[in-house]
Parts: structure tokens; C-alpha cells; sequence
């Protein structure tokens, strides 16, 4: 399963009208998706035209979607109170701006909307090197560089687990680690200060990393779409 099942199977048990993903980078994952609304936000679409007129043809649904080539910081910024159902979070990797941009989802989102958050778990030290870009981490020729990159966005879900008790938060255990995010009583939390979160490192991940991400394998994925 990876986040294109993910937030269509969502979209479909919510019967959602509105998508938003931050970070579409070259479509992969926007193009396919199928709601009546679609929104796209990144500082650099890396598709041409004729890429972008292809999938209109392949889904149909791509019609009516909005593209908006600046930050999602300069979206929020300026966006019209709007009612977000599904929200997909894969821009810049980093702890800072994934915070910022759930915080933001969720001044816009759906009192029952979902937030999705990809590499949430990175596989291993090199994928969870703190940068500012992918093209940054492989200057940097670490040690194990595969080509795959998280960042620390897995610090979000420790933080959020530690400071918001008002959203319930797990992390499947699939496609780099996606993390839902919904409002609700949490199942379980953390107590994790911001201190405590600047100098953990990936090692500390590593330790323990089903406690610290409320880490789920697949199939809870199924019991989850059942309460939405």
C-alpha cells in the first residue's frame, strides 16, 4: 500500500469534495487522486504542460484542479477561509516546516478532514539527515545515501503527540511512514519537551520507533477507515 491507495481510500469512506497536497513536486501522487476539487501547492512544479493536459484525459477529475506554483506558507497566507477534507503534506522535509504546514491544514481543515503526512519513517540514518532539499542530503555524500529521503519530519508526529491532546495521530508502516492526522481524543501520547525534540537524533528514532510514532502496520489502516 502506498499514499496514493491511502488517500483515495480515504477520499472515497469520506466522500470528500476537497483535496489539498503541499508538495506536488512532478504529480506522481496528485494526478491520479480522484475528488471534485483539487488543490496543488509547490514553489516549483516540476511537469510540463503537456504532462498536466495528458492527465486531464487519464482523470477527468483533473479538469477543475487549482495549481498554485508559490510556497505553502504564501498560500496560507492569502488563502479564503475554506473547508480542507483530505490534506496530503509532502513539501520540504524538515521538522520546522512539516509543523507549520499541519498547523496551517488544520486552521483550514474539516472538523472531520484527515491529514496526511509522508516519510514520516525513514529506513535508515542517511534518509533522516536533516537538510533543507533532497539535492542538499546527496551533496553531502553521507554514508549509506540511497537516494531515499525523509528528512526529520518524524519529529512532527513526536511533537505533535507531546503538545496537541486534541488530535489523535499514528504512522503506518508503509511507503516511508504516512502519518494520519485527525482531531479526536489520542489513544496514546508522549512527553516530549521541544528541548527534548532538537537534540534527538535518528538513532533515538531508531530505539524506539513504534512507541514514538504510534507506529501501525497496514491492516489498522482498515479498522481506521471504519471510524472516519
Amino acid at each position: 500500500m502506498n499514499r496514493i491507495d491511502v488517500i483515495q481510500k480515504i477520499i472515497y469512506r469520506k466522500r470528500a469534495h476537497t483535496y489539498l497536497e503541499i508538495g506536488v513536486d512532478g504529480g506522481t501522487s496528485f494526478f491520479p487522486i480522484k475528488a471534485r476539487q483539487k488543490i496543488a501547492v509547490d514553489p516549483n512544479f516540476k511537469f510540463s504542460k503537456l504532462r498536466r493536459i495528458k492527465w486531464v484525459f487519464r482523470n477527468f477529475y483533473n479538469v477543475v484542479a487549482k495549481y498554485y506554483e508559490i510556497t505553502s506558507d504564501s498560500y496560507f497566507a492569502d488563502a479564503k477561509p475554506c473547508y480542507l477534507d483530505v490534506v496530503f503534506i509532502d513539501g520540504q522535509h524538515t521538522y520546522q516546516q512539516s509543523l507549520k504546514d499541519v498547523r496551517n491544514s488544520l486552521n483550514h481543515l474539516n472538523e472531520g478532514g484527515v491529514i496526511i503526512m509522508h516519510d514520516c519513517s525513514p529506513p535508515h540514518k542517511a534518509a533522516a539527515y536533516p537538510a533543507d532539499s533532497i539535492d542538499h542530503a546527496a551533496s553531502l555524500n553521507l554514508p549509506g545515501w540511497t537516494g531515499e529521503w525523509c528528512g526529520d519530519v518524524w519529529k512532527t508526529i513526536c511533537y505533535l503527540r507531546s503538545h496537541r491532546k486534541d488530535l489523535k495521530i499514528f504512522v503506518l508502516d508503509c511507503d516511508c511512514g504516512l502519518g494520519i492526522v485527525t482531531r479526536g481524543e489520542p489513544d496514546s501520547c508522549l512527553s516530549l519537551t521541544e528541548g527534548d525534540l532538537d537534540i534527538m537524533t535518528y538513532d533515538d528514532l531508531a530505539k524506539n520507533r513504534k512507541r514514538l510514532l504510534n507506529l501501525k502496520d497496514e491492516s489498522f489502516f482498515f479498522k481506521f477507515l471504519e471510524t472516519v
